[in-house]
């Protein structure tokens, strides 16, 4: 009996996206344990009451929605209280139109979040060889002061990976984009709040 080519197709690609989903799950797992590890070794609380809190600077100071660009944050976890840092996981819902093509437009992300002065508004990201790349391609040139202090904040925290950068609203909000899906390592994590912290202490003057 001849199978139909819509039967081969589904017989192909079951096994795909059964096995993308077993990585998903793992792969959220391991970070859940990352952030675990990070808090135990810096004696730091993981704050599940102080999610909708969090949730609620992200909706305020960095969801938008308009002809340019849709962007907002959900399903945050794993919430970390730093030293006035906050570290946690949440998936991003990020579409810059027409500039960027793409069929995925959520990401998972292990994000920083941290005060800062309420004069800066910059969106960009920093490479691996710390060159500039700006989101938005119609938005203006990032500030140059806070290029360079990302970039020596950056080199000094020895960040591997390009660094998404948003100030807006008295907030900054950092994250690695590993060309991996899954790619970070607790170094990773250790950098990412090096970087916020130091950032937060330059941007607001507070150590």
């Amino acid at each position: 009996m001849e199978m139909t080519s819509g039967a081969m197709t589904f017989w192909i690609l079951t096994p795909v996206f059964i096995a993308v989903g077993i990585h998903l799950i793992l792969y959220s797992r391991r970070r859940k344990k990352m952030l675990e590890l990070f808090a135990k070794k810096h004696q730091l609380n993981i704050r599940p009451e102080r999610e909708k809190e969090v949730q609620g600077v992200l909706d305020a100071c960095f969801s938008s929605e308009d002809a340019e660009m849709l962007r907002t944050f959900g399903q945050l976890s794993s919430l970390v209280e730093g030293e006035s840092v906050f570290l946690f996981r949440t998936v991003e819902l990020l579409d810059i139109k027409p500039h960027i093509k793409s069929y995925d437009t959520h990401f998972a992300r292990i994000v920083a979040l941290f005060d800062v002065s309420a004069d800066y508004d910059e969106f960009f990201l920093l490479d691996k060889s710390l060159r500039v790349i700006k989101r938005r391609p119609e938005s203006k040139a990032p500030d140059p002061e806070i290029i360079e202090l990302s970039k020596h904040v950056t080199a000094s925290c020895e960040g591997r990976h390009t660094l998404s950068i948003t100030l807006g609203r008295g907030k900054g909000l950092i994250y690695f984009e590993p060309l991996v899906t899954g790619g970070e390592t607790i170094s990773d994590v250790n950098s990412l709040y090096c970087i916020a912290k130091k950032m937060r202490e330059k941007l607001t003057g507070h150590i």
